[in-house]
This record gives C-alpha cells, sequence and structure tokens, in this order.
C-alpha cells in the first residue's frame, strides 16, 4: 500500500510540474512593449523642429518601437511617448496617434485612448498607460532616452 501511495505521489508532483512549466511561458510575455534601446538628441532651434517649441505641439519620431510621439507641454518641459499601443504591442497595427482635437493619443486597432498630458488611460480596453521616455533640455539640445 505505501508503495503505490509512493508511486502516486510521484506521478502527482511530475503532472503538477508539468502543468506548471507549461503555464509560465504564456505567462512570461505579458503582452508587454518590448524593450527597444533609445538614446537620441534633436535641437528644438533647427527648422524641422521649430514647432516643437510651442506648448501643445507634437511631432512623430523615428525610433522607438513603433516611433515616438514627442509633446511640448511648456516652453521647456517635453514628453516622449512610445507609439505603440499597450493593450496589444504585438499587433502590427497596434500605433497611435495624436486625435483631432491634440488632447489624445488614440489607438488605431483597439480604440484605446490616452490622455496626451500624461500618458494615462482615459478609455479602456488598454490595463496599461502609454510607455514614456525620459526627457532632458539643455540649452538647445533636447536628450530623449530609456528611463531605466
Amino acid at each position: 500500500m505505501s508503495k503505490m501511495r509512493n508511486i502516486l505521489s510521484k506521478i502527482l508532483i511530475i503532472l503538477i510540474t508539468s502543468v506548471t512549466l507549461s503555464i509560465i511561458p504564456s505567462c512570461d510575455r505579458e503582452d508587454r512593449i518590448p524593450y527597444v534601446y533609445v538614446n537620441f538628441v534633436i535641437y528644438p532651434d533647427l527648422p524641422e523642429y521649430m514647432s516643437i517649441k510651442t506648448p501643445g505641439n507634437y511631432l512623430y519620431l523615428t525610433g522607438g518601437v513603433q516611433g515616438i510621439i514627442l509633446y511640448c507641454q511648456f516652453t521647456d518641459e517635453y514628453m516622449a511617448y512610445e507609439r505603440n499601443c499597450p493593450n496589444d504591442p504585438y499587433e502590427n497595427n497596434a500605433v497611435l496617434d495624436v486625435d483631432s482635437t491634440g488632447l489624445f493619443l488614440e489607438c488605431r486597432n483597439c480604440g484605446s485612448r490616452f490622455s496626451i498630458y500624461d500618458g494615462s488611460i482615459v478609455e479602456s480596453p488598454s490595463k496599461y498607460p502609454v510607455l514614456q521616455y525620459a526627457t532632458y533640455l539643455d540649452n538647445s539640445a533636447l536628450y530623449i532616452n530609456n528611463q531605466y
């Protein structure tokens, strides 16, 4: 009888381990935006970037996963957002655009809306806010990079 219990215990342990190991890889991805190294400088005094010096204006920049939206909050304060929608970052169409009011970022795929002011969720289905990059203005150079 005890030999049978040992065998059943071992089978149960193997079964639990197998189920656990098969679940872990699916939890690993978490549908988060993939990490991409971001580290570049723009010069707002150059003609192609002049419009970004006006509060409320924005530019689409190359970089990040799907591009970057650079937004001017104040004359010396900028926000940089990843254009890849955090709701389903592995979907090719999951790209954020600034809406017609200039106040929100909208996903063309799922319809999630985010505040352009801080990247927070305004309308679901996204569970996560927009990914932000760090910005630092030093005289005439605006640095944009990963925060970590």
